[in-house]
């Protein structure tokens, strides 16, 4: 039996999956990366906005088509999404809601399974096929902003993750050969739902590394500017296996918006963060969020936003324009943006976005910079730096580095592809 699992959405949703695979394997189960191999599909899906649930819905939808013979199972947000609104699965697809999913190896598999604990104290023993691993910390976010569905289907009770389950967890990636871990979570500026808990597992975990002498690098994914402390600050400058880079969700450089939208801080608040950060590394990467047409939302808010992403320099921006989720505050909002305002300010933010990605890059050229390699053919090897910035090496001799080590690149050049900054240059060996 083979098992085909896709997922769609953010980094909770890849270590869901991680799991999912694990799991299979322990019952003798294994996985597949071509459909068409499949005898049974997963979809891990994602509702954050109404396009991610439309493709998690095409998604099962093209496996029932394309597999008819292969059992069909959506799970995630968007699976939790149909439940909470009483609608009705595509023919021949099994919905498995966010409380069971310690169950959907079983389900899957037909086999009986072991007690593998509470799910979000589960752990992974290696990594996959991806050598940058996201490790799951926390789950839970009970902030309950007005344009947001997540607490709707993924809970507001939070749940961390114990400390030292977390070291133990990572210690054991690392001694497989993993050069990143990522820690993650719905809301992981809550993890140990007290202040400071993170700042302090970052310490151990990264006390840990350095004591068992094993050079990974340790990086966090998304925080809420509220969450940067004075401790967390401090970390970065105790430990240098802790990438100086950040993703700070901003959402809207408006405070007005700010607080329609319910969010925690101001844009103050989130420059205050910034600078405290790059006191630290005048060279500390930031990445955001932005809403573009949120109701309300007129011209001199989103010219706040604009201004606000390019004082930061942000080194990328993803920008969605807005999409109304049920049940949601804002999805009652009468003033709503019209849709090629919308298209217009989102085309806008993009351009705006580029630029403060190529400035930010740029300032990395004459340097060097240090990434595990992901990619490699003779002559070149690709990764992603410390600063979470891709990079295109050459390789003299066309000669071939390993996948998954580190490799120091003397950075030349810089330019935009794909909706990222590259940064290219020559592997130092």
């Amino acid at each position: 039996m083979k098992v085909f699992i896709a997922t769609l959405g953010c980094k909770v949703n890849e270590v869901d999956s991680e799991l999912y695979a694990q799991e299979l394997a322990a019952l003798g189960v294994g996985t597949t990366r071509a459909l068409s191999e499949a005898d049974a599909v997963v979809v891990n899906s994602c509702s954050v906005t109404s396009k991610a649930q439309a493709q998690s819905l095409q998604l099962v939808r093209r496996a029932r088509r394309e597999r008819p013979d292969a059992r069909v199972y959506l799970v995630g947000c968007g699976a939790a999404l149909l439940k909470l609104v009483g609608t009705e699965p595509p023919d021949g697809v099994t919905v498995i809601g966010m409380q069971e999913r310690g169950e959907v190896a079983r389900l899957v598999s037909g086999r009986d399974a072991n007690n593998f604990g509470p799910w979000p104290q589960q752990t992974l023993r290696s990594a996959s096929i991806r050598n940058r691993v996201d490790v799951r910390v926390q789950e839970g976010c009970d902030n309950m902003c007005t344009y947001c569905i997540v607490p709707l289907v993924r809970g507001t009770r939070l749940a961390s993750k114990d400390a030292a389950t977390v070291t133990e967890e990572i210690l054991g990636l690392a001694r497989t050969g993993v050069k990143e871990v990522i820690l993650t979570g719905t809301e992981l500026g809550k993890y140990g739902e007290a202040p400071d808990q993170l700042a302090l597992l970052l310490d151990r975990v990264l006390t840990s590394l350095e004591e068992a002498g094993l050079p990974t690098r340790v990086r966090l994914s998304s925080l809420n500017p509220d969450a940067v402390s004075e401790l967390l600050v401090s970390q970065f400058v105790r430990h240098p296996a802790l990438c100086r880079q950040l993703h700070l969700p901003m959402q809207s450089g408006s405070d007005r918006i700010l607080g329609r939208m319910r969010r925690p801080y101001t844009a103050a608040g989130l420059m205050e963060s910034v600078d405290h950060l790059r006191s630290v590394d005048t060279l500390f990467s930031f990445t955001t969020d932005v809403i573009a047409g949120f109701p309300g939302e007129t011209d001199e808010d989103f010219d706040e936003t604009l201004d606000m992403v390019r004082i930061v320099g942000f080194a990328k921006v993803h920008v969605f324009p807005y999409s109304p989720r049920p049940f949601t505050a804002a999805a009652r909002e009468q003033d709503s943006v019209s849709p090629w305002v919308k298209a217009e300010r989102v085309h806008t933010m993009l351009r705006a976005a580029e630029l403060t990605g190529l400035a930010f890059g740029g300032r990395f050229v004459g340097g060097t910079v240090r990434i595990v390699t992901e990619e490699e053919s003779p002559g070149t090897a690709r990764g992603y730096a410390d600063a979470y910035l891709w990079t295109d090496a050459s390789v003299a001799g066309g000669r071939l580095i390993e996948r998954d080590r580190f490799l120091q690149v003397r950075v030349d050049g810089c330019h935009f592809e794909g909706g990222r900054v590259v940064l290219t240059g020559e592997a130092i060996e």
